[in-house]
């Protein structure tokens, strides 16, 4: 399936909302990682279900869970049910293909984003899906593998530093945000330095291989655009909500993840209008190097125009023919030939032609 049309993951005319499968169900169980965290206190608990980690969640405390895997339906019901999260919000959590969203429910928000991530090798991007929904004490965080943004995030609570202990779940999902948008800015740097990279070698030495490459980056840009570009609409619609779970204190830092978004949206048309440009340096450069061919043929063709006529002339053989028994008639045509070639080729190099 290509990667620029997402499939609908259930059937046309099913009912809404997570609907479990046996054979996903069945599949691997996800990995349950709780971290609740005060002012002065910081744990990690592991636990075996999502059952387990109802009782680690206290009043008094932030609690994170991190659910690592979302074919185990079974577990993301259980949520549901655990949480009284909407079955439509279930749904969303397991579809791995859905764009960037946020949607204010009565007692939380949930928030949907693409992690993206770079090859250099192949100048190919990856992307996959995490999810949170934000509620008064607790946050629940969707992967399908452990997420590189994370790492900092999680540092920051054990550490304590600045007031993401003291801040609440709204602190935290906007520290989760954050650590996804500033993720995609290194990708996008990561991209600009290829077609950086692809810029230079063209002016050095230009080859077809320079094309290929050209056309994949256009689509991996184009693609981390159409990525990128929901998450704009979703921060702005998280702004605006009037959820209590969106502290006032929090919407000037929203307000600067937007600014990043932009940025990086900005850096992207400047990529696509950079990519045109080297698609056009190329196609004009490989016709002026076919100019070049055609001028130099032509040439060669023009001065052999005169010399056919003469080789035509007496190759003809007619009986009456006076330079036919001509001692030195075919040394006087040879010559004669090379005279007019010679002078042809210093009249075209003063016209400058070659």
């Amino acid at each position: 399936m290509p990667r620029f049309f997402s499939k609908l993951q259930k059937k046309a005319g099913s009912p809404p909302g997570l609907q479990i499968d046996a054979r996903v169900a069945s599949g691997a169980a996800s990995d349950i990682c709780v971290l609740t965290y005060s002012k002065d206190s910081f744990e990690t608990y592991h636990p075996p279900d999502i059952d387990a980690a109802l009782p680690l969640i206290q009043k008094k405390k932030t609690a994170w869970i991190q659910v690592t895997g979302r074919h185990d339906h079974f577990t993301f019901s259980r949520m549901g049910a655990l949480f009284n999260i909407h079955t439509l919000t279930l749904e969303d959590m397991v579809d791995p293909a859905h764009p960037p969203k946020f949607e204010d429910f009565d007692n939380y928000y949930y928030v949907t984003l693409k992690e993206l991530a770079f090859n250099p090798e192949n100048h190919e991007i990856s992307e996959t899906q995490v999810s949170m929904a934000v509620m008064e004490n607790l946050v629940i965080f969707i992967q399908d593998k452990p997420s590189p943004c994370l790492k900092a995030v999680e540092k920051r609570l054990e550490t304590g530093r600045g007031n993401i202990r003291t801040a609440g779940p709204g602190y935290l999902a906007y520290a989760l945000i954050d650590a996804v948008v500033d993720h995609s800015l290194d990708v996008i740097g990561q991209i600009a330095s290829a077609v950086e990279s692809v810029e230079r070698d063209m002016l050095e030495d230009l080859n077809p291989d320079h094309l290929e490459q050209i056309h994949r980056l256009k689509r991996e840009v184009i693609f981390f655009n159409k990525q990128l570009r929901p998450v704009r609409g979703a921060i702005l619609s998280l702004m605006k909500s009037e959820s209590p779970l969106v502290p006032d204190a929090t919407i000037r830092f929203y307000a600067d993840i937007l600014d990043h978004v932009n940025h990086i949206l900005d850096s992207v048309t400047s990529l696509q209008e950079l990519l045109s440009s080297m698609l056009g340096f190329y196609l004009s450069a490989q016709g002026n190097r076919m100019n070049e061919v055609m001028s130099i043929l032509t040439i060669i063709a023009t001065i052999f125009i005169p010399l056919s006529f003469l080789a035509g002339i007496y190759g003809m053989n007619f009986k009456f023919m006076p330079e036919l028994e001509w001692r030195w008639g075919y040394f006087a045509l040879l010559g004669g030939m090379a005279v007019i070639g010679g002078a042809m080729v210093v009249y075209f190099k003063k016209k400058g032609w070659f």
